[in-house]
Formats: structure tokens, sequence, C-alpha cells
């Protein structure tokens, strides 16, 4: 029996910089459901894999992503734009190895007739481009990148869930100053992002800091004043 290859990030750029586009489009499937991330909350696996941050903008569209149809057919994600909206629409990707077209639509505004998209044109190149986008999405400093962001990202989930803990019981003339502490906490996390470097133990005795100066009135905030900017305290 020969052995298998491991299926790693490496592997998969190989075969999608190495490969003829047709591969490269049956695997594509098989690597959003390791490596891509879920369109809705409600997901139950991995189904999209974004790339815009890799393609290039052809004058009224862009090739976005590949994601999986509810029948798990792969399928392109193609953000366009017209003359008085944008939008998306989508190819089953096999369609577009070859290059393929999706007509221009109008739309009746006012009593005119607008164009609300142009032909959408996606190139043959333009295609085996986007496939070799997703080999730069799988480079090891872009995972890490998407690692740290997902870990950050859940820590400030995880700040805000224990921050939300603490209306718990209150009343509603409380509420003013539970959302000022609340907001002060926020601040502070936005001005100073490096926060989010730290564990949920150690950012905890800050954002009770935090939340404690500013759990007050806006009047308190505002200086003694009814009316104007409220002024947070936001030393920690």
């Amino acid at each position: 029996m020969t052995n298998q290859p491991r299926k790693t990030a490496k592997y998969y750029r190989e075969l999608l910089t190495s490969g003829s586009t047709y591969n490269a489009v049956k695997v594509l499937p098989e690597i959003i459901k390791k490596f891509g991330s879920k369109r809705w909350s409600s997901s139950k696996g991995n189904d999209i894999l974004r790339v815009k941050k890799y393609t290039e903008f052809e004058w009224n569209h862009r090739i976005n992503g590949f994601f999986l149809s509810d029948k798990g057919k792969l399928c392109v994600d193609i953000y366009w734009q017209g003359d008085s909206t944008d939008g998306n629409d989508s190819l089953y990707a096999d369609e577009c190895i070859n290059g393929k077209t999706i007509p221009a639509e109008h739309e009746f505004i006012d009593g005119h007739t607008y164009y609300r998209h142009g032909d959408l044109r996606i190139s043959r190149e333009e295609f085996a481009n986007a496939i070799k986008a997703v080999a730069k999405y799988l480079a090891p400093e872009e995972i890490k990148a998407r690692k740290e962001a997902d870990r950050k990202a859940e820590l400030s989930t995880k700040v805000f869930d224990y921050i939300d803990t603490k209306k718990k019981g209150l009343e509603m003339w409380e509420m003013e100053n539970f959302w000022n502490g609340r907001i002060a906490v926020q601040k502070v996390l936005e001005q100073n992002p490096k926060l989010l470097d730290c564990t949920f133990e150690q950012l905890k005795p800050i954002v009770d800091k935090v939340f404690g100066n500013n759990n007050k009135s806006n009047h308190y905030l505002r200086g003694g004043w009814y009316s104007g900017e409220k002024k947070y305290n936001l030393t920690y």
C-alpha cells in the first residue's frame, strides 16, 4: 500500500500552483471544508473561502471567493458595481474554467432605465488567478494572522459577555450607568489594541477597573451638565 500524502496547507498550495485549473476546482471543496470559514453562524461547517484580499478588481467586478452551495456544489462569489448600486452574484466554478459571462441586468428607476450592472466577463485568466489566490490564502503567515485575529475576536466576545453579566438584576434607572461602563471598556480596547494580546485573566482586572470608573450617569460624566460631551475615564 502506498503512503498517502499528508494534506497540509503546503500540499494544497503546491497542487493549486503547479496543477491544472480543472484539478484545482476538484480539490477546492476539500480545501474550503478544512481551511475556510462559515458564511452564516448557523452553518454546520466551513462553507466559504474568501480571497478578496488577493484578487484584482476587473472593470466592474472582482472574484471575492469560493463557497459551497446547500447541495455541496462549488460556486464562485462575484462582487459587482453597477450604475446605481452594487451587489453579489455567483456562478458554478466548473462553468468558469474556460471563461463565463453573466449578462447585463437593467432596472427602471424614476422613469429611466439604468444598468443594474453591465456584462460581468469572468475570463479564463481571471478565474485561474483566483484559484492561485487560494494558494496565497494558505501561506503560513496568512494562516497565522487569521488564527490570531480569530483569537482576539474570541477574547473580545468573552470580555463583553463577562460585562453583560453585570447587568443582571439591574433596575431600569441603573442601565444608563451600565452602558456607560460598557462603552468605556469598548473605547479602551479600540484605542489600545495590544490589550487583546493578553489572556482573559490578565485583561479581567483592567475591564473591571475601566467599567467601575465609568459605571456612572450621563450627568456625572458630563461634569454635572445635562447636555454636552461625556468624558469617560479611560485609565487602567
